[in-house]
């Protein structure tokens, strides 16, 4: 089944604890701390795989998660690094952070355009450092190592944009598929009733021996498809990414000009600047008495909206031979705005988090909560438990003002504070 659309989660592995150990060989007394570092945890990683034209294979596979890191040992052995997942997807492929249940908006993650493009979505957490790495002059037997950070999990959106240099787009049972067939080696379902096709299909058309494109056949579009309205309207994010779009009218419709501007105001409703691609028109179904007989008509209508439509038939090959001609000039024209687009200097936009490097403490209905990258990833990597490890943390919240500001905003004993995914209840007995 097409999928252009899914969400799924995906969790990277978690970093591997360091080690609390101490060298314990005869004849070797006082041995000191040997405790060896945790493992970083393994990366969730998408890759563009040529030959991939859906994302149904993610309809049975919503949860992907990659392997922990191990944990350090004694003798400084290290663990070993958690494995990489990496998901194949489809060329075209766009990805953004799901929205949380928050409701604040998902954000932008990137996009993979060529084959063998890669993104990481989920990066795994690092190692923690094992004991050794804390002895000091003064401090020669630490008990103190880190906890593994912990992996980034989250909800992603995947939706796939197909990539084609050309997209036919016009109304229901317009004659897409067909001449679809007719250009290309494609072969697309077609019948005479509404909605034939719907998923987009692909075909190449084979200008010379040396030039070729691929042209998409996009399901019809309908009054309201921009909201949702007609089987269609899921599909209209596979124009946008189009260089060239051939607009299809069906010459046996009662009212063709009057259905090709249903047409185009989904277009520029979806996205204006759709309309401003090159755009050669087309009247199919030439080989009809009755389309031959209302062509002048219907081309007079056209020719006065600014359009310049070219009859033709996919069953006789009336116009096909122009017509190839006319979508080859239209993918130059394509080609020399792309050219002109690039040669404009690129603007690098620079967006400052002030939670990267800061932090801040805010007030909810069961406590206090300290947002920040720095502390929450210091709080994820200290074990508690352990009392230096402990004392080591409330100093870390005393250097950088934290401390003060807990007791500022009311902290007292049994106040709850949430620092990332740690919970920790407030004591003054320390």
């Amino acid at each position: 089944m097409f999928a252009d659309h899914v969400r799924i989660f995906v969790a990277a592995g978690d970093g591997g604890d360091g080690s609390r150990s101490f060298r314990r060989e005869a004849h070797v007394p006082r041995g000191g701390p040997d405790g060896g570092d945790g493992g970083g945890g393994g990366d969730v990683l998408l890759l563009a795989e040529p030959g991939m034209t859906t994302l149904g294979d993610f309809r049975r596979r919503r949860h992907i998660r990659a392997r922990p890191g191990g944990r350090g040992a004694g003798r400084r052995a290290h663990g070993r690094n958690g494995a990489d997942v990496v998901i194949p997807v489809p060329p075209g492929t766009v990805v953004r952070a799901a929205a949380e249940a928050t409701g604040e908006p998902g954000g932008w993650l990137g996009e993979l355009l060529v084959p063998g493009d890669r993104l990481v979505v989920a990066r795994g957490g690092r190692g923690g450092r094992g004991n050794v790495h804390f002895a000091t002059p003064t401090h020669r037997a630490p008990t103190h190592f880190e906890k593994g950070q912990p992996g980034e999990q989250r909800w992603i959106e995947l939706e796939l944009k197909l990539i084609a240099d050309m997209g036919l787009v016009g109304a229901p049972n317009a004659g897409k598929s067909t001449l679809l067939a007719a250009l290309t080696a494609a072969r697309p379902e077609v019948a005479g009733y509404p909605f034939t096709t719907i998923s987009p299909n692909l075909g190449v058309i084979e200008f010379d021996d040396e030039r070729s494109a691929v042209i998409a056949d996009v399901p019809g579009l309908i009054e309201g498809a921009h909201e949702g309205q007609g089987l269609g309207h899921a599909f209209l994010r596979h124009v946008e990414r189009t260089r060239v779009l051939v607009a299809v009218v069906d010459g046996a419709a009662d009212d063709p000009a009057g259905d090709w501007q249903v047409v185009a105001d989904e277009l520029r409703l979806h996205d204006p600047a759709l309309l401003q691609r090159p755009m050669p028109m087309v009247v199919t179904k030439h080989d009809l008495p009755e389309v031959r007989h209302r062509w002048p008509q219907v081309r007079r209508r056209l020719a006065g909206a600014g359009q310049r439509p070219l009859a033709v038939s996919a069953h006789d090959g009336t116009g096909l031979a122009e017509l190839r001609r006319a979508l080859a000039d239209a993918l130059d024209e394509a080609e020399r705005r792309a050219a002109e687009v690039a040669a404009e200097a690129p603007v690098r936009v620079h967006r400052f988090d002030p939670l990267d490097a800061g932090w801040q403490v805010v007030a909810e209905p069961t406590g206090l909560r300290v947002r920040g990258r720095r502390i929450e990833s210091a709080a994820a990597r200290t074990d508690f438990e352990n009392p230096e490890s402990r004392d080591r943390f409330q100093r870390t919240l005393e250097r950088l003002g934290i401390d003060a500001e807990l007791r500022r905003m009311g902290a007292a004993p049994g106040t709850l504070v949430r620092i990332g995914r740690t919970e920790l209840e407030w004591g003054d007995d320390e």
